[in-house]
């Protein structure tokens, strides 16, 4: 979805009507923007530039995240900045299949004493005056007709993706060689074994290495090593959130054959590092 034409020419549309920047976040937690993160609300910038104003975000959408996944509604709320932000869910054949996040916007408009009480909400952060009122600046404000209308507009067109999905999965089942269908399942196998590599799955799905990376791309949309640091990537994330396990541990039980490459592959995928996400999903741990 993340990649078709149409959700890329839509966030382009509601960027230059409104400003407003959009992500669509997939239920694994693969986040994906075709609009640069430089474009997002200024303060918001400055706010994830610090370690725990980063992990308040990444939290703070976490639960709303789950709260439309439960609910199947969409959420309009106010995020722990102050910020009005939207999270609309998609559905496709009754599961939760990614949520459209946008918003971080200002919820009254402009003046000083508004800007009084954004620096004392975020006196916590110790952001110098001057960079916060050049941020405060730039930041976008819409009324809340207007902002209720954007977001009956991103309902409309959740409801396009999650029918499109429909399509194309059921197409895709059809389609789908056998050859890509063993490789999946080889993978879903092996993929804690760091040793797994291309020409393995490649002998077990019966094609040359070559031919057998370019049906796999052609038929997914990703490469074979795409897809498999994806998959440790999500059993990576279990791990972060429901036991205790130490990093390192849970880079090697993953797959990963170093922490370096852990950290690496893990920050492309969520941008943030594997010991952010785990703090930023602490609640959600085991005493």
């Amino acid at each position: 979805m993340a990649d078709s034409p149409e959700f890329a020419e839509f966030t382009a549309i509601l960027n230059r009507l409104t400003g407003l920047v959009m992500a669509l976040k997939s239920a694994g937690g693969v986040i994906r923007r075709t609009i640069s993160e430089t474009e997002w609300n200024p303060v918001c910038l400055l706010i994830r530039a610090n370690p725990v104003g980063l992990r308040r975000c990444l939290a703070c959408n976490l639960q709303h995240d789950a709260l439309a996944a439960k609910s199947g509604t969409t959420q309009f709320y106010v995020c722990h900045a102050g910020f009005q932000d939207i999270a609309v869910p998609i559905f496709a054949f009754g599961r939760h299949v990614a949520t459209i996040f946008t918003g971080q916007v200002l919820r009254e408009p402009k003046s000083p004493a508004a800007f009084s009480r954004l620096r004392k909400r975020l006196a916590w952060l110790k952001i110098p005056d001057r960079d916060l009122r050049a941020a405060y600046a730039r930041a976008i404000y819409l009324p809340r007709k207007q902002l209720a209308s954007v977001l009956r507009l991103l309902e409309l067109f959740a409801r396009q993706l999650c029918e499109s999905a429909q399509r194309i999965r059921d197409l895709e089942a059809k389609l789908e060689r056998v050859e890509v269908r063993r490789g999946r399942e080889f993978v879903e196998s092996r993929f804690r074994d760091a040793s797994l590599c291309l020409d393995d799955a490649a002998r077990h799905a019966c094609l040359a290495p070559t031919h057998f990376s370019y049906v796999f791309r052609k038929t997914t949309g990703t490469s074979f090593t795409r897809f498999v640091q994806a998959r440790r990537v999500a059993e990576a994330k279990k791990h972060l959130m429901d036991t205790r396990k130490s990093i390192t541990d849970i880079c090697f039980a993953c797959g990963f054959n170093s922490l370096t490459h852990f950290n690496r592959v893990f920050r492309v995928f969520e941008h943030c590092s594997p010991r952010q996400y785990r703090q930023s999903h602490a609640s959600q741990q085991p005493v």
